[in-house]
């Protein structure tokens, strides 16, 4: 196990009017060389205001402290909302051992929410005419936990538009390439973690098991503190993510990794918590709506590192398929 120096691109540019072209196609370039180097990188001067930035992941921990018969009372069915404890033993050793609630924007079908034939603008637009693909809705544990999850989902939903500009300004593509992600579905997901037992860490004990995200951006806000993130490097080498002090960890998902044909990378990673202080962080999936259809953009059909081409899909059958994985 080895600490990696990752990127750290100074976000700065993108949200000051005053800065010149040159200086926001630098920060375009260091987006694009990181995401076509292993997909992972540290995003400072992101625009998040630090009080929000703490206070949001203190709502987690608040949360994990109540009794497990508390936050069961906010376990719905559904794969990706509500409280989930994961506690996966093999061989007397956890290769799975988190606990965490999700948030997922309502999906009925493959309209995205939407009632079909409805009017937009109309009240009866949004109700759920038929049953939600992801299940039953979000269960809030509080209306303070509510309200700062939403005000931080506004800031780093302003924080995607300009994320994507630098990435269609480093890929050289045209701005009307990006506008099926101009809408997009951001869920949140708390995570909390007890440290792994000495004969856990000894053989190889997991609090999170290998996987890349599915979706197009991951934000992450994580604690400060002893590193429990680990990215897998192409030769199959893991590597610590040593938390920087009010800085996101941005990382590619498998959507982004498919639409620039395997140019950039989806991000390996793993958690593996040993600090006996318990560990939150607030994973952001920046996704898109559920009935976008997902493509190779046709600049990358025949490159890139995997010159394969995927046949266009919604996006939700990206999602309920990967579920469908997990469930095996």
């Amino acid at each position: 196990m080895t600490n990696y120096a990752w990127p750290v691109v100074d976000f700065g540019a993108y949200l000051d009017p005053n800065s010149s072209p040159e200086q926001r196609k630098a920060v375009a370039h260091a987006v694009d060389k990181a995401c076509r180097h292993l997909g992972i990188f540290y995003l400072v001067n992101h625009g998040i205001p630090q009080e929000l930035f703490d206070r949001v992941r203190e709502c987690g921990r608040r949360f994990f402290q109540l009794s497990r018969e508390e936050k069961q009372k906010h376990k719905v069915a559904s794969d990706t909302r509500g409280y989930v404890y994961f506690e996966d033993v093999e061989d007397g050793v956890h290769k799975d051992h988190n606990e965490g609630i999700g948030f997922y924007p309502p999906v009925n079908s493959y309209s995205n929410g939407l009632a079909p034939n409805a009017d937009p603008i109309s009240p009866d637009a949004r109700l759920p005419t038929v049953p939600d693909a992801l299940g039953e809705q979000d269960s809030w544990p509080s209306d303070e936990f509510r309200a700062t999850s939403e005000e931080y989902q506004t800031h780093l939903l302003r924080l995607h538009n300009w994320l994507l500009d630098a990435i269609v300004t480093g890929l050289g593509i045209s701005t009307e390439a990006q506008n099926w992600m101009h809408k997009p579905a951001l869920s949140l997901h708390f995570n909390g973690y007890q440290a792994l037992n000495k004969a856990d860490i000894e053989k190889g004990g997991i609090s999170l098991v290998e996987h890349a995200d599915a979706g197009f951006i991951t934000f992450l806000n994580q604690d400060p503190g002893p590193a429990s993130l680990q990215v897998k490097d192409n030769d199959g080498n893991w590597h610590i993510v040593e938390p920087i002090p009010d800085a996101l960890v941005v990382n590619v998902g498998t959507i982004l990794s498919l639409w620039t044909g395997g140019q950039y990378v989806a991000t390996m990673h793993r958690v593996v918590h040993c600090s006996s202080k318990p560990r939150v962080s607030l994973a952001a999936f920046i996704e898109p709506p559920f009935d976008a259809i997902v493509q190779t953009l046709a600049k990358f059909t025949t490159t890139g590192k995997h010159q394969t081409e995927h046949p266009p899909k919604p996006y939700g059958a990206h999602v309920l398929g990967q579920i469908a994985g997990y469930a095996k």
